[in-house]
Order: structure tokens, then C-alpha cells, then sequence
């Protein structure tokens, strides 16, 4: 039973492990995507700079510039919203990723718990000790426990 658990364990670490490996390259694209906008933006900005200065020097194409740069500060309020919307799904998918590494590592303490267990469970039986036998079963206990709470850490996340 211990062997079972055990290897329940080491799934569910391999599961968290690739799920992090993916979030990780996840919250990237999107930190990409973030950094991409707020370039855009600040182009747009200069852009604006730009077209005010232009103004000032050739007031017969004011009215033509003026049309630019209001299209340019539509472009930029795009902008700022999208860099929220941007932001805001980076940080849900990093906070995914650092509960996958969370229970990963629960589960991977199982693992070592619980092959503690097996070995002693060996030991005991060749050993016919009863005292090797009662900590093989506390050792299991306790592994199914860690277990236990690196499930339930993925159903209620900590705050």
C-alpha cells in the first residue's frame, strides 16, 4: 500500500512539475505580450510629441496633425487598457504556477516519506521487528497526510 502511494506521489510531482514548466513559459508569452504593448505605447506617446511640435512650426497642416494625434491618443488609451488586461493575466498565471511548484513539493516529500516507509516495511519483515513495523506505518501515515494536503492545497489555494 505504501508502494502505491508512493507512486501516486511521484505522479502527482511529475504532474506539478510539467504543469509549472508550462505556466512558467506561459506567464513569459504573456510578460512578452505586456512588454510589447507598453513599447507600442510609448511610441504612440512620442508620436503625439511629435505631431505637437509639428504643429507649432506649420500651423497650415494643424487641423491634418491634429487628426494624427487624436488617432494616436486613442491608440494609447487602447493601449493602456490592454497593458492591464496584460498585466492582470500574468500575475494569475505566475500565482498558477507558484501553486503548482507548492504542491509539487508536497508531493514530492510524500514520496520520500513514503519510500522511507516501504524500506522500513522491508527491513521489519526480514528483521521481525514489531517497533520497525509500527514506525514503517506511522511513516506511512504521515506520507499519506502530506499527501493529503497537497491535494487539498490545489482545491482551496492559500490566500
Amino acid at each position: 500500500m505504501l508502494a502505491v502511494l508512493a507512486a501516486v506521489s511521484s505522479g502527482q510531482y511529475a504532474n506539478q512539475f510539467s504543469r509549472t514548466i508550462l505556466a512558467q513559459a506561459e506567464a513569459s508569452d504573456q510578460w512578452s505580450f505586456y512588454q510589447a504593448k507598453s513599447i507600442k505605447r510609448h511610441l504612440a506617446n512620442a508620436q503625439i510629441e511629435l505631431l505637437q511640435a509639428m504643429e507649432t512650426t506649420s500651423p497650415a497642416v494643424a487641423a491634418e496633425l491634429d487628426k494624427l494625434r487624436n488617432k494616436d491618443a486613442a491608440e494609447m488609451g487602447r493601449y493602456d487598457k490592454e497593458l492591464v488586461e496584460a498585466k492582470a493575466k500574468a500575475e494569475t498565471i505566475e500565482a498558477d504556477k507558484r501553486l503548482h511548484q507548492r504542491q509539487g513539493n508536497w508531493f514530492q516529500g510524500a514520496f520520500i516519506i513514503l519510500q522511507a516507509g516501504v524500506v522500513l516495511c522491508t527491513v521489519a519483515a526480514s528483521a521481525r521487528r514489531k517497533e520497525l513495523w509500527a514506525a514503517a506505518i506511522a511513516l506511512g501515515l504521515a506520507g499519506l497526510a502530506v499527501v493529503g494536503y497537497g491535494f487539498m492545497i490545489g482545491v482551496h489555494p492559500p490566500g
